[in-house]
This record gives C-alpha cells, sequence and structure tokens, in this order.
C-alpha cells in the first residue's frame, strides 16, 4: 500500500493515505477492531456459526445507523438484508457447530465493528481503499503485544509454498476485497456496501469446486442463490431509482 502511494500519485485519491489521521482514526480503529475479533472467533468456534452472525453486518449497520445517525433506511433494503441472512444460514445448516461459546460473541463483536467501520468509513472524504490494510496492521500489532510475541514462534515454521500463499493473500487479495468495498460506501449506503459481504458465503463453495474439486452441498447451492438473489434484486432496484430520479 505505502509503495503504490509513494509511485503511483494519481492513486491517492482513491487509495487515501497510508497513516492513521483524525478523519480516518474510527473507521481503522474498527476495522482493526473487526480483523482481530474475526480471527478469534474463527480460532475458538465453527465457521458455520460465526458466518451466519457476521452476516448480520448489512443489518447491524441499518439499525446502527438508523439510532445514531438518523438516517433513513429503505424497508426492502432490510428485507434484502434478513433474505441474504437467511440465505447464509441455509449454507450454513450442513457444517459442524463449534462448542466455545465466547466465539459467538467474537462473532457479533465482527458484526458490529464492520458496520461501523463502513458508517465511519462513508463519511471520509478522502480515499478509504487503504483504511481496511491500515486496519489490519494495527490488529497485527495489538494480537503481537497482547500474546507477549508467543504468536511469532511458529512463523519460522512456515514453507515457502505457506509464505507465498500468505503473501498473495495479504498483499493482494484482501486489500482488494475489503479496500473495494470500504470505497463503495462513498457511493451506496453503508447498509448496501454491506449487503454485498454475503456474496463471500453465496461464492465460497463456487470457488472450492472450480479449485479443489469438491462439489457443493444442497444447502449451499439454495442458500447461496437465496443471497445472490437478494443481492442481485436490490442492486437492479436502487438503479432504476437512480435512473427515475
Amino acid at each position: 500500500m505505502v509503495v503504490v502511494y509513494l509511485l503511483w500519485p494519481k492513486s491517492r485519491a482513491v487509495l487515501g493515505v497510508p497513516w492513521i489521521t483524525r478523519q480516518n482514526a474510527l473507521s481503522t480503529l474498527f476495522f482493526c477492531i473487526a480483523s482481530a475479533c474475526f480471527v478469534n472467533a474463527l480460532n475458538r468456534g465453527s465457521i458455520a456459526t460465526v458466518l451466519v452472525i457476521i452476516s448480520s453486518t448489512p443489518f447491524v449497520s441499518a439499525i446502527i445507523s438508523r439510532l445514531f445517525f438518523g438516517t433513513k433506511i429503505d424497508k426492502t433494503l432490510l428485507l434484502a438484508a434478513i433474505a441474504g441472512m437467511l440465505g447464509v444460514a441455509i449454507v450454513m445448516t450442513g457444517r459442524s457447530e463449534g462448542h466455545d461459546p465466547m466465539a459467538n460473541y467474537f462473532a457479533l463483536a465482527t458484526a458490529v465493528s464492520m458496520a461501523l467501520a463502513f458508517i465511519f468509513a462513508s463519511k471520509v472524504e478522502n480515499g478509504t481503499v487503504g483504511l481496511p490494510s491500515i486496519g489490519g496492521v494495527l490488529a497485527s500489532v495489538c494480537v503481537v503485544a497482547f500474546t507477549g510475541g508467543s504468536v511469532l514462534h511458529g512463523v519460522p515454521l512456515l514453507t515457502d509454498a505457506q509464505w507465498l500463499w500468505l503473501a498473495i493473500e495479504g498483499a493482494m487479495v484482501m486489500p482488494l476485497a475489503m479496500g473495494l468495498i470500504s470505497l463503495s460506501t462513498r457511493f451506496v449506503s453503508p447498509v448496501n456496501a454491506g449487503l454485498f459481504l454475503l456474496l463471500e458465503t453465496a461464492l465460497a463453495p463456487l470457488w472450492i469446486y472450480l479449485f479443489l474439486h469438491e462439489a457443493p452441498t444442497p444447502q449451499a447451492i439454495i442458500g447461496g442463490c437465496i443471497i445472490v438473489l437478494a443481492v442481485v434484486s436490490q442492486t437492479l432496484r436502487v438503479k432504476r431509482q437512480e435512473a427515475l430520479a
């Protein structure tokens, strides 16, 4: 992110500054909390429970926007968010359940933090693509500090292949994915941006099938179709409203 910022000046309007400022501090903080809580949730519970809870992000975003910022939320958007949550629940019914109740609290904290991060990112005037990356770096520093550095003991055990995938995930996939969805809050509501997060759950079985040749379960197909239908229908509705305006 810093290299792109330095070598490609035209990207700065979209990327934003690669450091914490007064304007982006709250968004960066909540991206940091979301990153740390998400990892802790996965470490303590099943991915099924975690993803179902995190799928409430657009719904939580709508509630927070309405209660604390007085934002009027379209009813159809809330219905799309609820339909998406239903789809995620169906996708995950075939997965095993976790046993540590703390995983649920970490997952809920992730959903709330992501919702707040999107809300505050929408209020940042400059670029916001880099905010999740700054939050991720901050989360990493906090994890190392709170564990006394013990988390670093496993680093020398990584193989060359693991380092390669780690670099691709950390330097390309996650920054682009989270950065672009953060940028979208400048053009659509934070609730609508959060709705697109649900596509991750719907498309994951497709990527697994294409690259690992693991056939999706019937629940994954049915739930994925519900999620995609909810997101696409809401997106088309917004486009029609903009065209009429």
